[in-house]
């Protein structure tokens, strides 16, 4: 059987909310596109909201409790992903293709079997002063470059497998730290997006210690106290504008797959690493929360051999699904012990297998503070737990689908609480899961001012040389 190319964009920080194919408050008309040539999930989850850990995951198909990649480095240092574990990348480099990595890696080691080029940036000039560009779209600019030049010079000889990893719309970061605290935003021509319904957060007290005090741990949102609600919708616009950046550098790899001649030979897959708070509660980027707009992101599956075009596909899916499923397309043996499933039936029937639940992690950003928690959702239903202060979420997505209101609490939904419980239980044994004898960490300090996130003053834990 010949083998298939397959093209895979990466993007850092996409949620699946923001997309206006979703209903949301974001253009992205290339991938748009590849949505109406393919199937898009709408119920895909990551299971680790934070790059090097979620990257870690979906790379070698286990979850981060499994190959220990639990932060993006710094005080809480990572083992890198050892040369027993099978990667994507060293299973199909091993059966006969041609694997190539452009982009941002933060990995853990888990992209072993790709040739990656380097990490390196190309500078560009700014297009609109309310916007600038940093490291991360000069970054994306060298690796579309690297991208076309490799495409439009490759013969196919071998099949492809070829990952274009961009880091928009992450540009949003930098944004934040230019405009900290209280500030008059740069004018711009454009419409301002309108703020979620759930950007009040009237439910704060009802919510788990580490989520409380997210600001305390979490430097670009500490970076928002001052902002008004005109802030905040700046803060779409500008992550709106940075994701159709990327969305542009999305066009132009595709316009050089068409011209190489590769285009109907190839399975495009795009998909995030994580998502973003896009001003839900008040908050920005993502750290220690499991909500829907962190945790749930993009995935749609286009061109060669998909046989169903431009289906939203209902279900629940994983990141760690990718692994088993592109095996699965290019008919390669699965290898033991992956943690997701082959989902490749959408290809054909625009339908996912029915599966039990689907689970995300949380342990640390950068281990200044520990917050060990976990996320189970099944059908309806989400459960969120956190080890510091015992503290528990539950959420009717039916009826609640922006998580307006914490159910663990109420008296009436205490058996559906119990269920969910169980079900995370089943989940911690039958994955060797340790989080129950995991230790948090926070000092009274980062647990100490009024609640609200505006109510939050001086620098957070990742600042303090104290616990550097």
């Amino acid at each position: 059987m010949e083998k298939k190319n397959i093209l895979i964009f990466v993007l850092d920080q996409l949620a699946w909310r923001a997309l206006d194919i979703h209903g949301g408050f974001a253009a992205a008309p290339n991938i748009a596109k590849l949505a109406q040539d393919g199937v898009d999930v709408d119920e895909c989850y990551c299971p680790y909201p934070l790059c090097q850990p979620s990257r870690a995951s979906f790379w070698t198909g286990k979850f981060s409790h499994r190959n220990r990649v639990w932060s993006n480095g710094r005080k809480w240092k990572i083992t890198e992903i050892g040369e027993d574990v099978p990667t994507l990348g060293s299973v199909f480099s091993e059966h006969g293709y041609q694997t190539m990595h452009f982009g941002k890696k933060h990995d853990g080691g888990a992209l072993r079997g790709f040739w990656c080029d380097e990490e390196k940036e190309k500078w560009i000039a700014d297009e609109n002063p309310a916007f600038p560009f940093n490291m991360d779209t000069y970054a994306d600019a060298y690796t579309v470059e690297r991208s076309v030049d490799y495409l439009s010079s490759y013969s196919y000889e071998k099949p492809l497998m070829m990952v274009v990893d961009l880091i928009n719309p992450h540009n949003i970061c930098g944004w934040i730290g230019k405009n900290r605290g209280v500030h008059d935003d740069v004018p711009f021509s454009g419409a301002l997006p309108e703020l979620p319904p759930n950007y009040h957060f009237d439910d704060i007290a009802n919510r788990p210690i580490p989520v409380q005090y997210l600001c305390c741990s979490h430097v670009r949102q500490s970076q928002t106290v001052g902002w008004t609600d005109m802030n905040f919708r700046h803060y779409l616009a500008a992550y709106s504008y940075y994701l159709g950046i990327a969305d542009s550098y999305i066009g132009r790899v595709l316009e050089a797959l068409d011209k190489s001649g590769g285009r109907d030979d190839t399975l495009i897959v795009l998909f995030s690493d994580h998502g973003d708070n896009i001003t839900s509660r008040q908050s920005v980027t993502k750290q220690v929360t499991l909500y829907e707009e962190v945790v749930r992101v993009p995935l749609i599956f286009s061109g060669c051999k998909v046989g169903r075009k431009g289906v939203h596909v209902k279900g629940l899916a994983s990141l760690l699904d990718l692994f088993p499923t592109l095996c699965s397309y290019a008919s390669i043996p699965v290898p033991e012990g992956l943690d997701g499933m082959d989902i490749s039936s959408i290809f054909s029937s625009g339908d996912i297998p029915k599966r039990e639940y689907v689970e995300s992690e949380w342990f640390t950003e950068w281990g200044y503070t520990i917050s060990p928690g976990r996320m189970i959702r099944s059908g309806q239903w989400k459960y969120i737990r956190y080890l510091e202060g015992d503290g528990e979420e539950l959420y009717d997505l039916q009826h609640d689908p922006y998580e307006m209101r914490n159910l663990a609490g109420v008296a009436e939904y205490f058996a559906k609480k119990e269920m969910m419980r169980a079900l995370l239980a089943k989940h911690l044994d039958k994955t060797d899961d340790p989080f129950l004898s995991l230790n948090w960490k926070a000092s009274p300090k980062w647990r100490s001012h009024e609640l609200g996130y505006q109510c939050h003053r001086g620098i957070t834990a990742p600042e303090d040389t104290e616990e550097q």
